[in-house]
């Protein structure tokens, strides 16, 4: 039986407490997708979800895109999506379960944004998605990282006894795992892809609520972006580029 997806739709508002969190997760992320495909023409990519709608708006401002393939197992998302945002011709929108999606077609690239942690089977959907992929196509794959270096410090000064352990607002989320960067790079190239790149996404020293009491300055938030970077082992989120072979 599958999950009621729409159950889920509250925790991609701006009402969520962990949004500034995952708003800055999507910003980091969809950059690195827009870096490495912006010296492309006419690109045929696939997303697989709408979350937060970060990741395709920024992708169908700043990309060359001929066909834009959503796949979206909420109804209610798909439907606040189109009245938010009014997406162009280039667009499909499929309402669908990834593990049912099917096309004649493949895709330059397929992005699977903080995807893995909510289904069932994750080496299912990255070795169903590589066939969509045209040879030497390029996966975009992030998920949370349970080594994040604000839980390992809450975990040394005993406020987490188990950072791989899911919280209630993860399991809101509809999480069912985390990854931290070893076990989401052995899965990606036991799922048969080459790994080109992996980065880190968002340095975040501090819980949500500590770091939000700081009232921070703009340019500190984007420095947590640009430094992730770099960190990928202890960031908040961990990004694999990968080619298929």
């Amino acid at each position: 039986m599958r999950e009621n997806l729409d159950a889920y739709q509250a925790a991609y508002t701006e009402q969520f407490p962990y949004h500034w969190d995952e708003e800055l997760l999507l910003m980091a992320y969809a950059q690195k997708i827009v870096e490495q495909l912006r010296d492309r023409s006419s690109l045929k990519l696939l997303s697989l979800g709408i979350g937060g709608q970060r990741v395709s708006r920024t992708m169908l401002e700043q990309l060359d895109i001929a066909e834009y393939h959503i796949l979206e197992g909420s109804q209610d998302i798909i439907e606040r999506y189109r009245a938010e945002t009014s997406p162009p011709p280039s667009v499909t929108i499929h309402h669908t379960y990834f593990e049912n999606a099917h096309f004649e077609q493949t895709f330059d690239a397929v992005e699977m944004g903080f995807v893995l942690e909510h289904v069932d089977d994750p080496g299912l959907i990255l070795r169903r998605f590589r066939t969509f992929l045209k040879p030497g196509g390029v996966l975009f794959a992030s998920v949370p990282n349970a080594r994040s270096l604000h839980r390992l410090l809450g975990q040394a000064a005993g406020f987490m006894q188990d950072i791989y352990a899911l919280s209630q607002f993860d399991r809101e989320l509809g999480h069912k795992r985390y990854f931290d960067s070893q076990s989401i790079t052995q899965l990606v190239e036991e799922s048969g892809y080459a790994l080109l790149h992996k980065l880190g996404l968002v340095l975040k020293p501090l819980t949500t609520s500590q770091l939000r009491q700081l009232s921070l300055d703009e340019r500190v938030e984007k420095a947590f972006i640009d430094v992730g970077y770099e960190y990928p082992d202890i960031a908040n989120g961990i990004l694999l580029i990968a080619r298929a072979p």
